[in-house]
């Protein structure tokens, strides 16, 4: 009998140790791994891609908000290039261990239609298509975003690319329609 009680001992103590486990990886914590891919920075884990899309958003709420800030807390009485915000970050890695970047454009302007929007997007380029309905490049170092369509009041815009770095991309030119 005293061999059976140890055995039923040794695993309730192996079950309560695996629901430990169990419970850090449903609560967001990596079980502890040894394997040399769970250290590798380039390898990224399911709830990684998570919080690089959050990030992203988070990147562009800021980026709203200090917009916001830099024009006072009432709407501008006259709209300016100043008013789109252009943000990006890293969202996951393509098979081939290509970068992905997610890009939001967004008008911050709450009374004016933002047109003929020119990027300056340097040689821009990526391995996934991007819709040119959305941000296409006219020539070195000019992207338009949506065709020199209007993008509305708070409207936001975004794309994917994929490259091997990541470009610098700002507002060259807009044109307002405020009324």
């Amino acid at each position: 009998m005293a061999y059976s009680q140890k055995r039923a001992a040794a695993m309730a103590a192996i079950v309560s140790i695996l629901l430990f486990v169990v419970a850090g990886v449903v609560a967001g914590d990596p079980p502890p791994s040894s394997s040399s891919a769970a250290k590798d920075d380039k390898t990224p884990a399911a709830h990684a891609r998570k919080l690089l899309i959050n990030t992203t958003a988070a990147a562009a709420v800021q980026a709203v908000a200090a917009a916001k800030k830099r024009r006072g807390s009432t709407a501008p009485s006259e709209c300016s290039q100043d008013a789109v915000v252009v943000s990006q970050a890293e969202v996951v890695r393509r098979p081939g261990g290509v970068p992905c970047y997610s890009v939001t454009i967004t008008n911050t302007c709450l009374s004016c239609s933002v047109r003929n929007l020119h990027v300056s997007c340097g040689e821009f380029g990526s391995a996934r298509l991007v819709d040119p309905s959305d941000f296409r490049r006219l020539a070195v170092g000019d992207c338009l975003v949506r065709g020199g369509g209007a993008v509305r009041p708070g409207e936001t815009i975004t794309f994917e690319y994929s490259n091997q770095f990541q470009y610098d991309l700002h507002v060259a030119s807009a044109a307002c329609t405020c009324g």
